[in-house]
């Protein structure tokens, strides 16, 4: 009976009975939490095709330029590597190969003052710059991601994972985009291997270019202090989030989410047509041939950071030192 009410995951890839893993990463998860079923249109059924954008080439392109800057100091062969990098090569109004070479200039002066107070951290004697992780959730879903920059606090001692970002809201404040936001946040699981020690408390920092409508652009640099906790409980969140994804694929049932389909002035893209399933077929989840810097289990990253928790609180709670009066 039980295996009629919660019949395997798998059973909703037919076409495949032992398939790769599943492959999410933060924005797939940003678009399960806009709307399942765009999800599920985007990301699981045969005929969805991988979009790009003028955010995607715009935003690839600014970061390629920025590490490039802070590892070499270079502004010519920033720009260089961050014009080759604008690919594809797709334009609007708003975000387009001028304005990204402006907001590098903008961004050039600032990384100079960055550079007084934080230096770049080093991993297998190289630059710990695009580093690639793979977070192996269960049998049927991973996570993986890449760090844009490690970089290290010269007076603290403080290790950051460096973010770089962009955006197009003229907001008086931003830091409400960017406070919690849980990207930098689980791409912080590879600090402890870059600095080769464990990091009780760590920092992310972000730094926002942000795009006014002419060419001019304002620079924005956000660090936040993290700890083990606020890490953990990303990892608690990102099981939680593949349990809905489980929960769904067995009822099949992804539930479309009204209040966004608009977003951004923008109608999504399925819209008028999502609600069309009588088509809907699995597709084929093709092997993932990435090569990884680093590669982690997510129940041994839970257990190890409980048990790190735990010693730290003992440590905590030991009696203060009392000098004896001689």
């Amino acid at each position: 009976m039980n295996a009629i009410l919660h019949p395997s995951i798998y059973d909703t890839y037919p076409q495949n009975p032992k398939p790769e893993r599943i492959y999410l990463s933060y924005s797939f998860l940003q678009s399960l939490h806009t709307c399942e079923r765009k999800f599920q249109l985007d990301h699981l059924l045969a005929g969805s095709v991988e979009e790009h954008s003028s955010t995607f080439s715009f935003g690839h392109a600014f970061g390629i330029g920025v590490a490039s800057y802070l590892v070499h100091q270079d502004p010519n062969k920033a720009i260089f590597l961050a014009w080759f990098a604008y690919w594809p090569v797709i334009e609007d109004e708003k975000k387009n190969w001028a304005k990204c070479y402006c907001a590098l200039q903008a961004a050039f002066s600032r990384l100079d003052d960055l550079l007084q107070d934080y230096e770049i951290v080093s991993f297998d004697g190289k630059p710990a710059v695009e580093l690639a992780f793979k977070l192996n959730i269960d049998a049927v879903y991973y996570f993986a991601g890449h760090i844009d920059v490690v970089i290290k606090n010269k007076w603290t001692g403080l290790y950051y994972v460096f973010e770089c970002k962009h955006t197009g809201l003229l907001l008086h404040d931003i830091a409400p985009l960017y406070k919690n936001s849980s990207q930098a946040l689980g791409y912080s699981i590879a600090l402890d291997r870059i600095v080769g020690e464990e990091q009780s408390h760590y920092g992310v920092l972000y730094f926002v270019a942000q795009l006014a409508k002419d060419y001019s652009c304002t620079i924005h640099v956000l660090p936040y202090d993290k700890t083990l906790l606020d890490r953990l409980n990303w990892f608690v969140t990102l099981g939680l989030d593949v349990k809905h994804l489980k929960e769904m694929a067995v009822l099949g049932i992804y539930p479309q989410r009204g209040g966004n389909c608009l977003q951004y002035n923008k109608p999504c893209k399925h819209f008028g047509t999502c609600g069309l399933m009588g088509m809907d077929q699995p597709r084929k989840i093709e092997k993932d041939t990435a090569v990884y810097d680093f590669e982690y289990d997510l129940d041994e990253l839970i257990e190890s950071h409980l048990a790190r928790l735990e010693r730290m609180q003992g440590s905590e709670q030991q009696p203060p030192l009392v000098m004896e009066e001689v």
